[in-house]
């Protein structure tokens, strides 16, 4: 299993910026249903930054869909209000989770 795990600053307008994340999280979860998608924030430490959580079967499903999205005109255009709006750029990292056999 792969994560990709997005952090995004949000500013004082959080609940138009949440209620954008969860259409996106739906959008996405619908056309792809093994994918899941968790959006958090931070209560402590750091604030004003979101952190979206996607689960992805494998590396190669990631790209496929991650390939898919970018061609997605609603998608992008759902996301377009609000990456990168506080002038920081989104920061990304992936993981493999570690499974026993």
């Amino acid at each position: 299993m792969i994560i990709h795990q997005r952090e995004v600053q949000y500013s004082h307008d959080y609940e138009e910026f949440f209620k954008v994340l969860i259409e996106a999280k739906e959008h996405l979860e619908k056309k792809f249903p093994e994918v899941s998608v968790e959006i958090m924030y931070n209560l402590a430490g750091s604030r004003g930054w979101a952190t979206i959580q996607t689960r992805y079967p494998g590396l190669a499903d990631y790209e496929r869909i991650d390939a898919e999205m970018d061609k997605d005109e609603e998608y992008c255009k759902l996301l377009e209000s609000i990456m990168g709006a506080e002038g920081e750029p989104p920061v990304d990292q992936f993981f493999r989770v570690i499974q026993s056999d």
